[in-house]
């Protein structure tokens, strides 16, 4: 499977999605915080989703809706 990011944009065969990339660009050192994309090769291993936006994806990969307790912290300096 070979995905491109290009402009905000990823390709992947006959599909062109909209996508957020970092504000400072793509890198190959991510560092939590730095406001970059990790660029590399990566499994996709689980989609989440919002069940008042989709109601059905249709996938084998593993999926998990987003609840209201979901969370994540992108501060460096934290321990979570």
């Amino acid at each position: 499977m070979n995905i491109r990011l290009k402009r905000k944009y990823l390709y992947y065969l006959n599909f062109k999605i909209k996508c957020a990339i970092g504000k400072k660009g793509l890198t190959k050192n991510k560092q939590e915080g730095d406001l970059k994309t990790p660029k590399g090769i990566f499994k996709l291993k689980k989609v989440f989703y919002r069940r008042d936006r989709i109601k059905f994806i249709n996938t084998t990969l593993k999926k998990k809706y987003i609840k209201k307790n979901i969370g994540w912290c992108d501060d460096p300096t934290s321990k979570y």
